[in-house]
């Protein structure tokens, strides 16, 4: 025969469900689909990853003792420790493997371009006592620009220095690809790598510091007078730069632009 509990039982037992519901709908949150989630605490995330980290050394020690067969089975190895290295080896590989890609990434792109139709290569790569992988295509409207721009100044620093105004514009416009190398607009540095990483407050500075570079370190090349062919093949053997056909670029510049017409100023 059934008993029938109290009022006062079935009540107090009614409080007491309702406060393990509520308590459970505090960790709850409801889903898109109406149904209620429970919410994931940063107690659980540790503990998923603890039960992963746990599989995987367990993973890692079957693979040793496999790999071993079994010789160090009464060897107690710390195998947290070597997890942890392997890890961490994993991370640093990574990374290093990701730096080489993005050290080698801005030169990919680039690839030296041939004169088609009325452009002419005015800068092959030029390596100024460095390795310099950049090759540069400037129609003859952008050098011509840059010659009359510069001509004076050219002239100026011949009269003052001795310096042909031809090999100084050739010069200006292969190693400043026609005042279109970055150096050059940003920080007025016409002169490649010689005088690299200074900041001039205008070109005409740049020209007259890169005069006083000639003269000071290499006072040799003033051996060859006016010659333009003389000057620059002299430049090519002084060690100003390393790059083996410097003197032809000067030369194909100077005659395809008729700069030698500035020594005559």
């Amino acid at each position: 025969m059934h008993t029938r509990q109290p009022d006062n039982i079935r009540i107090r037992q009614g409080k007491e469900q309702n406060g393990r519901l509520s308590r459970q709908a505090r960790h709850m949150r409801r889903g898109s689909d109406g149904n209620f989630l429970a919410d994931i605490t940063l107690g659980d995330i540790l503990h998923k990853l603890w039960v992963g980290l746990s599989k995987l050394l367990i993973a890692l020690k079957y693979q040793f003792h496999r790999l071993t067969a079994g010789i160090f089975t009464d060897i107690r190895l710390p195998w947290y420790k070597i997890a942890f290295i392997a890890i961490v080896l994993l991370i640093v590989t990574k990374k290093d493997i990701q730096f080489s890609i993005n050290m080698k990434a801005p030169l990919a792109g680039l690839s030296e371009v041939g004169a088609t139709g009325n452009q002419m290569n005015l800068a092959q790569p030029i390596a100024l006592r460095q390795t310099e992988t950049a090759s540069w295509q400037a129609d003859e409207q952008k050098a011509h620009t840059y010659i009359r721009r510069f001509s004076k100044v050219a002239a100026a620093e011949m009269e003052k220095f001795g310096i042909p105004a031809s090999v100084k514009m050739a010069q200006g416009l292969l190693e400043s690809q026609a005042g279109e190398h970055p150096q050059a607009r940003q920080a007025n540095n016409h002169f490649g790598f010689p005088l690299a990483g200074r900041q001039y407050n205008s070109a005409w500075e740049n020209w007259r510091a890169h005069s006083l570079l000639l003269s000071n370190e290499y006072p040799g090349l003033f051996k060859a007078g006016q010659n333009y062919k003389q000057w620059a093949k002299a430049l090519e053997r002084s060690g100003y730069t390393n790059d083996g056909n410097y003197a032809e670029k000067l030369i194909e510049a100077i005659e395809k632009f008729q700069l030698y017409n500035l020594d005559q100023f």
